[in-house]
């Protein structure tokens, strides 16, 4: 390497200007390939070592370094080890007079964007450093993209509830309309007496104390593999089985249903605006799938399984869950030991919009007082 090819060497004139870190013992190789990177309008900064390289790689940040192997205090490999621990952007090209095939491969497995051997003509630092740049651009592209994705994805958790998010990302193809016959578990939450609640306080007071109560039981469905399938205005529809399987779906979704009822007592014990709930579950078999048109859908459940689970919450108690004997049926009764006092026959119930009647049961906690 001479003067000469100093003076011959093409300019990257379509680079930016960046901040380079040049890291090499040799005072020659210094000069001129700072002579030739300030030609092209960078800004250069020196290390004669590799603990001074961490040092001046910490303060100034830059986006490339042209690292030599071989210097003292802490070797190159060292050295990269050390910078890729503090920044996975930056371009790195790794200089050596050792031509060492194996010396290459443990560059470029630590990190390095290049290797270069010595003697080299500038020609040849000009090209890497342009392609090592694309590199480095195409990288801080890339992380763009992916913080843009998951900022992208914490928002849509905000409206599209856990199972059926995860099973839409695992699946290769994009959502369609349609639906396929599976048996869940429906559960249907209201709170009672709410009308008049709504009707006494400002409605940005109606809406705090909801989100409150939302707050304490939604994630008890997650929480149980459930799917919150909508909230509707004072009450939510909740599915188990869809889109996540569980051969326990009835019992996860009577457990579910036991703690939520549990935690509104607990909290109305220091709420000024107290609320009761009342929730009904049926089991059966339903349509779940997409739901609406091709550029707006709704994963939901459809079918007589879902009305028949809204109409046994609305024949409830304030702080009553009822289940049909369909849910009964399915019950591992072994795991509702810890849970529940007992399950209480309440005999045949005529459900409005039905044209038979429906055996039920009350489902009674240790932690509440037994219903007539």
């Amino acid at each position: 390497m001479s003067y000469d090819d100093l003076l011959d060497a093409p300019k990257l004139t379509t680079l930016q200007p960046l901040q380079i870190l040049l890291v090499d013992d040799e005072p020659t190789t210094l000069q001129l390939v700072r002579r030739l990177l300030q030609a092209d309008g960078h800004d250069i900064y020196e290390a004669i070592d590799g603990e001074q390289a961490v040092a001046m790689f910490d303060r100034v940040r830059p986006d490339l370094v042209l690292l030599d192997v071989v210097i003292p205090k802490m070797d190159g490999l060292e050295v990269l080890h050390a910078i890729r621990q503090r920044d996975k952007m930056a371009g790195v090209i790794m200089v050596s007079a050792l031509s060492s095939e194996q010396l290459a491969v443990k560059s470029m497995l630590g990190g390095a964007d290049d290797y270069v051997g010595k003697p080299f003509r500038l020609k040849a630092i000009r090209m890497s450093i342009r392609q090592v740049m694309d590199k480095v651009r195409l990288r801080r592209h890339n992380a763009t993209l992916q913080a843009e994705l998951i900022t992208a994805n914490k928002k849509l958790r905000k409206y599209m509830a856990e199972p059926l998010l995860i099973s839409v990302l695992n699946s290769s193809k994009p959502p369609e309309l349609g639906g396929e016959r599976e048996v869940v578990t429906v559960l249907f939450l209201d709170f009672a007496n709410f009308t008049p609640l709504a009707e006494r306080l400002p409605p940005d007071d109606v809406v705090r104390i909801l989100n409150d109560y939302y707050a304490l039981l939604t994630n008890l469905i997650a929480e149980a593999g459930g799917y919150l399938d909508k909230i509707m205005g004072d009450g939510f529809m909740a599915l188990f089985n869809a889109p996540m399987l569980y051969v326990d779906h009835a019992t996860r979704a009577v457990r579910t249903a036991v703690a939520m009822r549990r935690l509104v007592v607990e909290a109305n014990q220091t709420r000024a605006q107290k609320l009761s709930v009342r929730i009904g579950l049926h089991s059966g078999e339903a349509v779940v799938g997409n739901i609406g048109t091709s550029i707006h859908m709704n994963y939901t459940a459809i079918g007589g399984t879902v009305n028949i689970a809204k109409r046994v919450e609305e024949s409830c108690e304030p702080d009553e869950i009822l289940i049909t004997s369909d849910t009964y049926a399915l019950l591992d009764h072994a795991q509702l030991d810890d849970e529940l006092t007992c399950l209480v026959a309440k005999g045949a119930r005529q459900l409005k919009g039905l044209s038979t009647s429906l055996q039920v049961y009350a489902v009674q906690n240790r932690t509440l007082p037994v219903r007539a």
